[in-house]
């Protein structure tokens, strides 16, 4: 049997394991897992009560339960409480996009299904490892032990690299600092942000810089949590009266984690107004949009006309350029549409821009300093980030730029990405793998796959050594990884792209230069990534209960030969169901109709009366959504409803006139409440009504929610109408019919968004649909 070391125990370093250990029957290699930190988990192993490392615990995957797993362990099989009595423990399912912890309890159930005691070592941290110049080559590895403080040295036939492509977070602008106590303690990476709180306690503004995945997740969690303090019952902390700074270097659109699945309609040329929701994942990488021939990843620069159609796409399933949200820094100018498109995966940013509660602002941060003040007040509390207009796009050489400066910074939070750590590895190592210390993106030089070396004679290979790594291109790496070694002649049959770096060395000199076709992720196709490291690995996709090349690319479709076949079969029927249910009985409809309530919206009503002691009238101003924490831990989701306006009567009568409610989601039963609040005009009191939605008749109209509710002696029915442009709510309608001995009128009003859009002559809504 050949030995391996595989150097951690995340996600990448236990599927590869698990892979290893059941190839050919058991029988091909024997398997050892150095983990540095205390457990298994890897980023995702912190507990529900602690703070996590690279992540909040309380942190939602931007990918749902079905993409974030393994090809055969289903999250019903994975217990989410402490029980230590298995047959009384909790297999209740997460949320659609499960919280961190709970993929620490997935991945610490995986192990324990698949992989024995005696493999894994954690508190084992590898010092160095090298090549032993002989033949056969074998792997020396040093190690310590943490918790004996004792030195180990080992020797490998193969040595495989899952440590994770983010090794540490990389402070670029942070480093520029030189501050004392307590100013320094407000900067934080986002890896490391937890609360606003914890920043500073003082109002002013909280400087986000990087846009992207993290930038966006950064600066919606702190503006919520600025919303929250506003709006939740309770005292008022001072720093509620804060605002974000976002900082980008280029626009770039906000998904949510719901995309329509049919967001236009050809035949009318225009947006469906009640479009059919997924999951984000369920809705991007579908099969069907690669065509019928076999599926190839397309990874490195992207060409203009593709770099277009990215546009296109996302643009179609959010529903425009967002020049609507009222920020012309989000909006891409037209000749800008050749480059690729960046994203961000957030449910509240855009209408925290919308409300301008986060501001966008495009620059280069370039240091952060103390803030000077002629009286000497604050000083150590408030800091200023010197913001040079530098855009990737820029013509103006940097020297040329005058730089600006954002002042009142109360807190700087740096989404500046991560950088490799792989100093274990030897010099001569890192040279055979071309390292480039000054190339963060792409430190190493592998082919293609970010697989293999391209000298297989060192045996080392890497899972999930890439940015953005996808669970099920780790799970089909490591199959591909144990084929590969599984004798001296596999390497031979595998295609020879795999083992050439020259891809990879042509991509770096474009990161290195700058290039503006290089994408926001070097290997960020999915869809051709799985597909085609699957194929080589020999692993056919199972398209049962699909049509072939159609439906969504998830693990369970990739599963190897020696996969838990019933477990494989729970997800696959799962998955089919979910898209048969939001299909046809209009599944995540409420979700997406609650997450695009958010935010301020104008508001007209009619109030028809049928009794002549209650006259009618009209009522016309500004309704808000604020997003706060569910003061009931049953609900995923939860506004303070507020509107203020002037009620003019039938009878001539003109006051103000305010109303509050709280409005829930309920995930685990799909619908939508609302509540009385309580005297206080905060707190949840009496329940008012429930939304049940449904498709509506024809596609002049948006998706329907009805309900009714009898108010002793009275009763309500309501009849609700949400229009959708994409996966943004563009109006929805309310109708009370209130009938009864006390109340007999009909209450109908309209929500539109108001009207904020900046100018911006050099750019133009681009909406197309092919």
């Amino acid at each position: 049997m050949q030995s391996v070391l595989i150097v951690g125990a995340g996600p990448a370093g236990l599927v590869a394991a698990k892979t290893l250990l059941q190839h050919g029957g058991g029988n091909h290699y024997k398997v050892t897992v150095f983990e540095a930190a205390e457990r298994v988990g890897g980023m995702w192993r912190a507990k529900e009560d602690e703070e996590g490392d690279k992540c909040n615990p309380h942190m939602r995957t931007n990918l749902s339960r079905f993409t974030v797993a393994f090809s055969d362990l289903s999250w019903h099989s994975v217990i989410l409480d402490d029980s230590e009595n298995r047959e009384h423990a909790n297999y209740t399912l997460p949320p659609m996009f499960p919280k961190a912890w709970q993929v620490g309890r997935y991945l610490d159930e995986y192990t324990k299904k698949f992989i024995p005691k005696g493999i894994i070592f954690c508190d084992r941290e590898v010092t160095k490892a090298d090549v032993v110049e002989s033949e056969p080559r074998k792997w020396t590895v040093s190690s310590f032990d943490k918790v004996a403080q004792t030195k180990h040295e080992n020797e490998f036939d193969h040595l495989i690299i899952a440590s994770g492509f983010f090794g540490r977070p990389h402070n670029a602008v942070s480093n520029t600092a030189k501050l004392d106590a307590p100013a320094s303690t407000s900067i934080r990476h986002s890896a490391k942000f937890r609360n606003v709180s914890s920043l500073n306690t003082s109002p002013g503004n909280i400087v986000v810089i990087g846009g992207g995945i993290s930038g966006s997740e950064a600066a919606a969690t702190a503006a919520f949590q600025i919303s929250n303090a506003k709006y939740a019952p309770g005292m008022k902390p001072a720093w509620a009266n804060s605002k974000i700074i976002h900082i980008v270097n280029r626009p770039f659109y906000c998904l949510p984690r719901y995309l329509p699945q049919d967001p236009y309609n050809l035949a009318k040329q225009d947006f469906n107004l009640a479009p059919h929701f997924l999951p984000l994942d369920l809705a991007l990488y579908n099969l069907s949009r690669r065509g019928e021939g076999q599926i190839r990843a397309s990874n490195g620069c992207v060409p203009p006309e593709k770099a277009r159609k990215g546009h296109d796409f996302v643009r179609s399933c959010i529903g425009g350029d967002q020049r609507d949200l009222g920020s012309s820094e989000l909006i891409h100018r037209q000749e800008h549409l050749q480059y690729p498109s960046y994203t961000g995966i957030s449910d509240m940013y855009s209408e925290f821009v919308r409300t301008g509660l986060i501001v966008p602002k495009q620059g280069h941060a370039l240091a952060i300093d103390r803030q000077s003040n002629s009286d000497n007040q604050r000083v150590t509390d408030l800091l200023e980030v010197n913001l040079m207009p530098q855009t990737p796009w820029s013509t103006i050489p940097e020297h040329k730029q005058q730089s600006s400066k954002v002042e009142d910074v109360v807190g700087v939070i740096e989404a500046t990405g991560f950088q490799s750590n792989l100093e274990y590895l030897s010099a001569a190592v890192k040279s055979d793998l071309q390292f480039d210390p000054d190339c963060q993106r792409l430190p190493f030089l592998l082919g293609k796959g970010s697989i293999f070396g391209s000298d297989f004679r060192n045996k080392i290979a890497f899972v999930g050594f890439y940015e953005g790594p996808y669970w099920s291109v780790m799970e089909a790496q490591a199959h591909l990884v144990a084929e590969t070694w599984a004798s001296s002649t596999r390497a031979t049959t595998i295609e020879s792209n795999f083992f050439s770096p020259s891809e990879q060395a042509a991509l770096r000199k474009d990161i290195k230069i700058r290039n503006l076709s290089v994408p926001q992720f070097w290997m960020s196709d999915y869809v051709g990534l799985v597909e085609e490291i699957s194929r080589e690995a020999g692993i056919e996709r199972n398209d049962h209960g699909f049509q072939w090349q159609s439906g969504p690319a998830f693990p369970a479709r990739y599963a190897g030969p020696d996969c838990d076949k019933e477990e494989v079969k729970k997800v696959l029927e799962e998955v089919r169901d979910v898209l048969k249910d939001s299909k046809e009985n209009g599944r995540f409809a409420a979700a997406a109709t609650f997450r695009g309530m958010q935010g301020t919206w104008t508001l007209e009503r009619k109030i028809d009366s049928r009794l002549a002691s209650m006259p009618g009238g009209t009522y016309k101003g500004t309704a808000q959504f604020h997003p706060r924490i569910p003061t009931n831990s049953i609900y995923a989701a939860e506004y303070l409803y507020t509107e203020e306006g002037t009620l003019k009567m039938d009878n001539g009568y003109t006051f103000p006139a305010t109303r509050r409610y709280v409005y829930r989601y309920n995930e685990t039963t799909d619908a939508i409440t609302a509540w009385f609040t309580a005297d206080d005009g905060e707190s949840v009191g009496n329940f008012f009504n429930k939304w049940g939605f449904q498709k509506p008749q024809d596609d002049e109209h948006g998706w329907i929610a009805k309900g009714s509710h009898w108010c002793s002696p009275d009763t309500y029915k309501n009849s609700c109408e949400f229009r959708f442009r994409g996966a943004s709510l563009e109006m929805f309608g309310i109708t009370y019919e209130a009938t009864g001995p006390n109340k007999d009128y009909t209450h109908e009003s309209w929500y539109r968004r108001p009207v904020k859009v900046e100018s911006d002559t050099e750019s133009e809504f681009s909406m197309r649909t092919k």
